[in-house]
């Protein structure tokens, strides 16, 4: 008996140790790197530039398997002159090199779900891993996807640590402040035609809470025509010790909607957004990332604190510059504040995005600010070189 159960035991090992050795060896290996420059120019005479060369590697073993894992690293070191890089957000607070582990999770799934337990990075209106730099923010804890029913994808996540992007450490600090922890649950329906639905709630004790919801609605015109609507609402409250209801990342008395109409045709887009934020807290990053509110440019929105109303309108249009996408945009925004705390403010941005291959590509961003009280205008532009491979 004991000679079965032994030669059963060394059978298993065998088999465990084959499907260990074939994930790692069908897994997949990708990378990108980047060139970053960034420069800020400020009105009061100020002046912020850095140049920073990084990127990410990720590993993640055979996926096809039910459990599997993944690795990446991101990282972003200063090269060339600079004048206060740490300003830049592309370092550490420091202005030192920055590498971060931004995912390292272990995974089960099935058909219809999928459990992630680690680090990893999220993609939600309050908590996402925000691509505005290099190295993203990331997220310790568990996420638990399922799309069982048709049409309906059911998420929750519970979250312990936050990473921001200026740092190698995971801690109980978030966008808005420190935290305990955070508990987020969504619902996501797509079961009419041509409407997408979205609703999440966001349960952070001693911080704030937060509900968002959202619904886009898509008609083709023609083959190469297409009408878009959408409403976005954000709501919070439940401040606790740790909230602060004037933060301009986040607080407990948010109270924003926002609209958006489009148009998209073949080679060109343009849509016009509107939001209103009726509470004296603002919604910038939330509890992390960056706060995905349909009046966001580069640095304009209307997601600030002390009740800002945005206008936006949006232009892009494809060039013919090759065998890949080509493209430049334009954007012109108007924010009032109807708290006298606020400022008011009038900005455009306009950006070129070329693709060479595609894997290499180039990002030229440019936004100018002018504000009510000229001192604080600010003139933005980065650059941007990527491969990936």
């Amino acid at each position: 008996m004991l000679r079965s159960l032994t030669l059963i035991c060394f059978g298993l090992s065998l088999s465990a140790d084959d499907t260990l050795q074939k994930a790692f060896e069908d897994g997949n290996i990708n990378a990108q790197m980047q060139l970053f420059y960034y420069n800020i120019d400020k009105k009061n005479g100020s002046n912020i530039y850095a140049t920073s060369a990084g990127g990410y590697l990720k590993y993640t073993t055979n996926t096809k398997n039910p459990f599997f894992a993944s690795m990446r690293f991101h990282t972003s070191n200063p090269i060339i002159n600079s004048k206060s890089k740490e300003k830049t957000d592309l370092f550490k607070t420091d202005g030192r090199p920055l590498t971060a582990i931004s995912e390292s999770f272990l995974a089960y799934k099935t058909k219809t779900r999928i459990l992630k337990i680690g680090n990893f990075m999220l993609n939600t209106p309050m908590m996402n891993d925000d691509t505005t730099r290099i190295v993203p923010w990331s997220y310790r804890g568990f996420a638990y996807t399922a799309e069982s029913i048709k049409d309906l994808k059911v998420q929750l996540y519970y979250i312990d640590a936050i990473r921001s992007n200026t740092s190698d450490k995971y801690n109980k600090q978030s966008a808005s402040g420190e935290f305990d922890n955070i508990t987020m649950f969504s619902l996501h329906y797509n079961g009419i035609n041509g409407l997408k639905t979205q609703a999440y709630y966001y349960y952070s004790p001693k911080l704030y809470s937060t509900f968002v919801a959202q619904g886009d609605y898509e008609r083709a015109l023609d083959a190469d025509t297409l009408i878009c609507f959408g409403m976005q609402y954000f709501k919070s409250g439940n401040g606790g010790k740790y909230a602060n209801t004037e933060d301009k990342n986040g607080g407990d008395d948010i109270n924003l909607v926002a609209l958006r109409s489009s148009i998209d045709a073949k080679n060109w887009s343009l849509s016009l957004n509107y939001s209103q934020n009726f509470g004296l807290s603002g919604v910038v990053k939330g509890y992390g990332g960056l706060a995905k509110v349909y009046t966001t440019s580069m640095i304009a929105n209307g997601r600030g604190a002390f009740k800002p109303e945005t206008w936006m309108l949006k232009a892009s249009h494809d060039l013919n510059l090759g065998d890949y996408q080509s493209e430049v945009a334009l954007t012109l925004t108007d924010t009032q504040a109807k708290d006298k705390r606020g400022d008011d403010f009038n900005a455009y941005y306009l950006h070129f995005k070329h693709f060479f291959t595609k894997e290499a590509s180039i990002y030229l961003r440019y936004e100018s600010l002018k504000f009510a009280s000229s001192i604080k205008d600010a003139n933005y532009f980065r650059a941007i070189a990527s491969y990936k491979f």
